[in-house]
């Protein structure tokens, strides 16, 4: 076997797979506790080669133009002409790549690429850029998560306000177990966004999970920052069950601004600039 095509699978191996979204939480704290323990899957050489290219696109190796010849790739990488050209159809399918006769493979602009695939996203998660992604997703989160907490108090089920209650139980007793804190925030926000019966706020929220991952790593690093949260997911879970939707809302919305005022502040975003973008999303959720 070709030392790159040894490199590349290696480098592959070794990379951890962000985990899904559990069902509940049970089943978060259980995944992660025995994540250690469960050996990597094996994946195919076609999803090596377009994760380890895509993975080198976002983090700049290849610049902002032209990638390598596809002769100097393939050999750069170890593999056949053949397997490069099919992974390299599947990154023109994320918008990340053009292919022209004469001028060949053109990495196109990052504003082009699809910034919501599940593999896009995870690249930028585990890249330089992952600040910039983390801060934009909690802006994300400042527009949709008190209106999904808003909807979820008006529409959700009894068995969906229990999983809510269940998810931020188990949160709560993951003070002192950072490694189980990713996982179980996240099922605690997809459970309301399920809960909100809205297709589409429950699929965006699949879609960002890996990306949140990292981002609940971060903003959850400093003593003490998780714990200060907790009743803030108390408060939206004790709306939501209250059926107090704007209650529901208004929680959700400092428990955004959280993570936001985090992230803004290791952008090194000025107190001013904040503020201006703050009445921004404001103006688009109407609260201005």
């Amino acid at each position: 076997m070709p030392p790159m095509r040894q490199t590349l699978i290696r480098t592959a191996a070794r990379r951890k797979p962000v985990p899904g979204v559990a069902a509940t939480a049970t089943v978060a704290a259980e995944t992660m506790a025995e994540l250690s323990e469960q050996p990597l899957p094996r994946r195919s050489l076609h999803d090596q080669i377009v994760d380890e290219v895509g993975r080198r696109i976002v983090k700049g190796e290849y610049g902002t133009g032209n990638l390598p010849t596809e002769p100097l790739l393939a050999a750069n990488l170890g593999v056949s002409r053949n397997a490069l050209r099919e992974a390299v159809k599947v990154l023109i399918s994320k918008g990340m790549v053009e292919v022209r006769p004469k001028t060949g493979m053109r990495i196109l602009p990052e504003t082009r690429w699809n910034l919501l695939d599940r593999d896009v996203l995870a690249w930028h998660a585990h890249s330089e850029r992952r600040l910039t992604r983390a801060f934009e997703l909690v802006e994300f989160r400042l527009i949709v998560e008190p209106m999904a907490a808003y909807l979820a108090a008006k529409r959700a089920t009894p068995e969906e306000i229990k999983a809510i209650d269940t998810a931020c139980t188990w949160l709560e007793a993951c003070v002192g177990k950072p490694l189980l804190i990713p996982e179980v925030d996240i099922t605690f926000h997809h459970s309301i966004h399920e809960a909100s019966h809205n297709a589409i706020l429950s699929q965006m929220a699949s879609l960002t999970s890996s990306l949140m991952q990292i981002q609940v790593l971060m903003t959850t690093q400093k003593p003490g920052s998780f714990e200060a949260g907790l009743p803030l997911h108390r408060e939206v879970t004790e709306a939501i069950k209250a059926r107090d939707a704007d209650a529901a809302e208004n929680a959700a919305h400092r428990l955004a601004q959280m993570p936001y005022d985090d992230l803004a502040q290791r952008i090194k975003l000025t107190p001013k600039r904040r503020m201006a973008r703050l009445k921004e999303l404001s103006r688009m959720v109407g609260r201005g």
